[in-house]
């Protein structure tokens, strides 16, 4: 009787249609950086969090979470698109002028790939074909053998969202 770790799974030379949950959902950044803008570098440390709670209730409603960093800036996460797309538009929080940017990379994921048949496939090539499943940036491995740099079968693949689809 043969072992199978769970359903198999049809991969691109298995001749079926993939179904992508990526081709009919796009992705939205749900974390974001909000930092003060004041002359005199102040950060978020010396606003009360209840202050700071209201504000973000007021404007974009309530999202998933809250949190103050080290550096005094404040790292929201949203949940649904509408709240990712208010956030971006905030200027002002309570009075305090303030600047909102998307994370740098916590709204995105990163998965290693080996597959030999796309060793002689370019990665621009493959960028193309897997942007329909979220893809938005593919490196190659390379190493270094005998002074001379090679290509190597592994793939590195950067998803625009957070979690590995």
């Amino acid at each position: 009787m043969p072992y199978h770790m769970g359903k198999r799974k049809s991969g691109p030379f298995s001749g079926q249609q993939i179904a992508s949950k990526y081709s009919t959902v796009t992705n939205f950044p749900t974390f974001f950086l909000i930092k003060r803008n004041s002359p005199s570098n102040e950060t978020f440390h010396t606003v009360s969090p209840f202050l700071v709670e209201k504000a973000i209730t007021a404007t974009v409603g309530d999202v998933k979470s809250t949190k103050k960093l080290r550096s005094g800036d404040l790292l929201v996460e949203v949940q649904p698109r509408k709240q990712s797309e208010q956030i971006v538009k905030l200027k002002t929080f309570s009075n305090i002028p303030v600047t909102v940017s998307q994370h740098a990379s916590l709204n995105s994921s990163k998965g290693v790939v080996t597959c030999g048949e796309l060793l002689n496939v370019t990665t621009e090539e493959i960028l193309k074909e897997l942007q329909s499943q979220g893809v938005s940036h593919v490196r190659r491995i390379s190493i270094r053998r005998d002074g001379q740099l090679l290509n190597t079968k592994h793939l590195i693949l950067t998803f625009d969202s957070a979690k590995l689809p």
